[in-house]
């Protein structure tokens, strides 16, 4: 699913587009694709690695993703049309892996974090960066209309909250690390958080050369653009943190 919606949605694929359970404007088709491609890079390492390090960050990430958007999905079913497979497509696969996600959770609730608590200021950055892409993604969740503002361009409530899992995932991404972190956590989110940060900022530009549409001296657009870099910023951090992490452990 991700291979196909991320890969698929970033460059625009006709098949893919075909297949999408609602029409989607040039700027939202690239953005999905680029958080599907982010997203796939964190599924493909938990794979990797088949350890609870880093699959209980990832695992958590999952799980308020698919619940938000199976949520979002939910109250916005008008959107949704019955009669298309892809419509049942959608709804099952979210839920599913919503399910599938919370019952690891749940199973595995019980299992010692492994790694250390982060020292003092690594743990004050992942709280900040915690509360602040979470403000904004609550913001996204609890009023659309008015967080939608910030961004490059016009959404409605139906993507502003569906959004809300581009900031919610890292935030508990974060939130998550504040316990115990690992290299391996370290190292898995900071190359997730890389490419969470600027390929949204590649497809705003790509799709921007092709119909010139935003307008790249407004304040609000600075601000938007500003979470993302500060998103990848975090995630070069972490991968510090983590290639310290593997010093030491020497």
């Amino acid at each position: 699913m991700l291979v196909v919606a991320g890969g698929g949605l970033l460059i625009a694929h006709p098949l893919v587009v075909g297949i999408w359970p609602w029409s989607l404007a040039p700027f939202n088709l690239r953005f999905l694709g680029a958080l599907y491609t982010a997203a796939l890079l964190a599924a493909f390492l938990q794979s990797w690695y088949g350890k609870w390090a880093p699959a209980r960050t990832v695992t958590t990430m999952i799980f308020v993703f698919t619940l938000v958007v199976t949520v979002c999905s939910f109250l916005h079913r008008d959107r949704f049309d019955p009669a298309k497979a892809e419509a049942w497509v959608w709804f099952a696969l979210y839920i599913g892996v919503c399910l599938n996600a919370g019952a690891h959770l749940w199973w595995y609730r019980s299992v010692p974090a492994a790694g250390r608590p982060p020292a003092s200021r690594s743990w004050a950055a992942l709280l900040a960066q915690a509360l602040v892409l979470g403000a904004y993604g609550l913001a996204l969740l609890i009023i659309p209309e008015q967080a939608a503002r910030l961004w490059p361009w016009k959404i409605d409530a139906f993507h502003a909250q569906l959004y809300s899992v581009t900031f919610l995932t890292p935030a508990v991404g974060a939130l998550s690390l504040l316990r115990s972190a690992t290299r391996i956590d370290w190292f898995t989110l900071g190359i997730t958080q890389l490419a969470w940060g600027l390929l949204p900022i590649l497809a705003l530009v790509i799709v921007d050369l092709q119909v010139h549409r935003v307008d790249w001296l407004a304040c609000l657009l600075w601000i938007w653009i500003g979470m993302f870099v500060m998103t990848a910023a975090m995630g070069v951090w972490m991968l510090r943190m983590a290639a310290s992490e593997s010093v030491s452990s020497r």
